[in-house]
């Protein structure tokens, strides 16, 4: 089985208000990024909380652009 060399998911948050999403930056092999979401239900979304919920993540702060 082949293994990735580098991380694809860069980074992932949820924004004030939004319930049910995770936002997430995926890096592509040609070096390109793209923004994309993952809705609660699906595996990924599992596997993002989990991962943001260990390092003591739990969401924007305030509207005011500070990441908790």
């Amino acid at each position: 089985m082949p293994k990735l060399s580098t991380p694809v998911i860069e980074v992932a948050w949820r924004h004030t208000g939004e319930t049910g999403k995770i936002h997430y930056r995926a890096r592509r092999p040609d070096g390109s990024s793209r923004h994309l979401v993952s809705r609660d239900g699906e595996a990924l979304y599992e596997v993002l909380e989990a991962h943001l919920a260990a390092i003591g993540y739990t969401g924007p702060k305030s509207d005011t652009g500070e990441m908790g």
